[in-house]
Parts: C-alpha cells; structure tokens; sequence
C-alpha cells in the first residue's frame, strides 16, 4: 500500500503520499482524471502573476482541455490500430531533473491521465520554478477538483545520496521514470537494479538556419529555444550551423538578438558569463577549437551579445557539442550542405527555421521549427510515453 512507506532518513513530502486512495478504476483517460488535470492548467493560466514565467505557462497550456482531448482521441486510435489492451503500469516512481524545473509535472499528468499513482522525487538543489510548481499543486490539490489528482500524484524531496530510499520508492513502484545526466541515471540504475524504466540521459541540440524568412522573427523564436534553463534542457540549442547563409545576414540576426534581449526574460546571471568563457577555453584546449577568420594564436574569445555569447568556429564536431555545458554559449559555423553537421547518438534535436529542411536532415531524434525546441511532446526522445504509461509489456527490466 502507498501509505504504508515509511522511511527512517530525512525525506520532505511537499505533497504526501497520505492523500493516495485505492483507484476504484484504474483505467486510462477517466473523465474525472482529465477534468482534473485540465483544471490545474486551468488555475494555473487564471493567475495573472505567473505571466511572468513563460515556462509555467507553457506547461499548463499544454494541458489545456482542447489538448487533451486531442491527445486522447490520438490514444484511443492508435490503441485500436497496435490492437493494445489498455493496462496501466499502476505505481510509477519520476526522478526529476535538477536543471530543467517543468519536465516532470508532463511526464507525472501524463501518468495521471494513464490511472497510474504517481510519486516525483525532486532535488534539493531544484530551482526556483519546480518549488513555486509544488506549492501550486498543493494549493489546487485543496480545491474540490484538485482533491482527485491529490490520489494519484505526490512529490518527495530528499538528497541522492539517501540511496536506501530511492531503493524503497523502486520496489514500490512498477515503473521508474529517470531524467538526467548520464552518471546520475547509471548510477540510480544500479539501485534496484531489476526495476523496469525508461531514462532520458545527456542529450544535446543543434539549430540548422537558412534565415531565408523574415529574420527578427527567427531572432525572437531562436531566444525563446535558448535561454529558459540555462540553455541546459537536452532540447536547448547549443550552435547553430549557417546554411549558406552570408555574413551580413548573420549579423543582422545578431543584432536582432541585441535588440530583442532587454525586453526578453531571461535566467542567464554573471556567474553564467563566466562558466561561457570558462567553457570555451575548455573546449578549444580540449577539442582544438579554430576560430572562424582566425590567425593569430590566443585563447578563443567570446563576443558577447547581452547575456548570451556566441563564438564562430571554423568546424563543429560531435565531441565538442556533447562537451558542451550550456550557460548561455552559442558556437557557430558555416556549412554548404547538412550533410556536414556532426552527429552521434546524442544528437537529439534538429531546430530549423525553414520546413523544407526537414526533408533533407537524416541526423538526430527529431527535426522541430526554431521557437517549438522546448515544446513538450508524448513521443520524447524516441519514447513513446502513453503507451509506456499504459501498458508495459513490452518494457524489459534494465538487466534481463
């Protein structure tokens, strides 16, 4: 039973386990479920003080009743086409990230709107946007439609090192949901080692521009990619490869950026201008950066646009793009075909700003249109989520 955890060590429970009921139907797409889920979205947009957080307001749009419908009518066609009996995982356990504050409140509404019970461990280092989405969830878990998803979702807050209860919370649950880095996963991925997952790991992201369209717009959008998250999200672009494109459009690009930044909101601090030139003196020294245009011999240096820097090489490859710790650091190059973009297994995220590019991009998990980068998708990285949320069969224990 869910309320019969108990652990000795410290673990905060911002939103608790207690509230959990026995699911009377434990089916996907319950009517109550939905209107519960939707109605969170719907508090969330009816506070005009959360305006101001583009990510908060992203997410609960996502959910917006008009896009669950859509989302369940899309679930009950492909049940009907793969013929899949639908079968909840039942308890599923959601290891959130650090870096990145909203991704788990999708993937833990995604498993409500399954009939799954759900419990989020969130960490003691999670930024200012995952608490404020805590306390909004527990605010609307009082309301007489919030008390429903009080059954199905709780949020833990403890420090990685208190192993002993991930281990708890893994042979509870029937499916474990990991987001992070790739140590962080193996290393969760050793504890209970037999629980069935699905992990998301270190993945990084590269826009593809041909600024053939209206150039401040792709200004605008490519800002609203890079800057949430200290530019760490997996999906956050990390360069962007010109296609062709000359110099002076380039700059006019950038000079756009300039303009845009003072009335955009972004997160990206002093400390983060430091990590950039720190970053960049770490992967010319290691990966043997060349800088576009460039013949003297120094240290590679970074023009700085606002908060944001940018840096043009003379070539990109996969290794430096992998090395790459995001805060605000934009390397650049020029290519005459997309065959020339580096690419490897990390590489999830084409972001593309003409359409037509997706036909000829082979690299990469997905090609999206510049702006879209961060938009929140069922199918992620390759997982399907509802039809892992709905039935597991077909997910094999890490070591079997």
């Amino acid at each position: 039973m869910t309320h019969s955890l108990k652990f000795i060590e410290a673990v905060k429970w911002p939103l608790k386990t207690e509230n959990f009921a026995n699911p009377q139907n434990n089916l996907a797409w319950q009517i109550e479920l939905v209107e519960a889920v939707a109605g969170f979205s719907t508090f969330i947009l009816k506070q005009a003080e959360l305006k101001q957080f583009p990510e908060i307001i992203a997410l609960a749009y996502w959910f917006r009743p008009a896009h669950l419908k859509q989302l369940q009518t899309e679930q009950i066609v492909s049940d009907k086409v793969r013929n899949i009996v639908g079968k909840t995982a039942g308890k599923v356990f959601h290891i959130a990230p650090a870096n990145v504050d909203t991704v788990f409140l999708y993937s833990a509404l995604l498993s409500v709107l399954c009939g799954n019970q759900n419990i989020v461990r969130i960490s003691e280092r999670s930024g200012d946007i995952t608490r404020m989405l805590v306390e909004l969830l527990k605010i609307y878990c009082q309301s007489p439609t919030g008390k429903l998803l009080a059954n199905y979702l709780a949020v833990a807050e403890y420090s990685a090192q208190l192993e002993n209860v991930t281990a708890q919370l893994s042979r509870w649950c029937d499916l474990r949901v990991i987001w992070g880095g790739d140590q962080s996963i193996a290393a969760i991925s050793q504890i209970e080692p037999n629980t069935k997952q699905i992990e998301f790991p270190d993945r990084y992201s590269i826009a593809l521009l041909s600024l053939n369209k209206d150039i401040k717009q792709t200004a605008q959008q490519f800002l609203t990619d890079v800057l949430p998250f200290n530019q760490q999200a997996c999906s956050s672009p990390k360069a962007i490869y010109w296609l062709n494109v000359p110099e002076e459009k380039q700059q006019n690009f950038w000079s756009n950026i300039e303009n845009l930044l003072p009335n955009s909101r972004n997160q990206l601090t002093m400390s983060n201008k430091v990590e950039q030139h720190i970053l960049l003196q770490k992967l010319a020294v290691e990966h043997g950066i060349e800088l576009a245009n460039h013949t003297g011999k120094s240290f590679a240096k970074i023009k700085s646009i606002g908060p944001l820097g940018q840096c043009k090489v003379k070539k990109l490859t996969s290794e430096m793009l992998v090395a790459h710790s995001g805060n605000g650091l934009v390397l650049q190059t020029d290519i005459d075909d997309v065959s020339e973009i580096a690419s490897n297994e990390k590489l999830q995220s084409v972001i593309i700003d003409d359409p037509t590019l997706g036909e000829t991009v082979q690299v990469g998990k997905r090609s999206v249109q510049v702006g879209q980068a961060l938009a929140f998708d069922t199918v992620w990285d390759g997982q399907n989520l509802l039809e892992c949320f709905i039935n597991t069969t077909s997910i094999n224990s890490p070591n079997s």
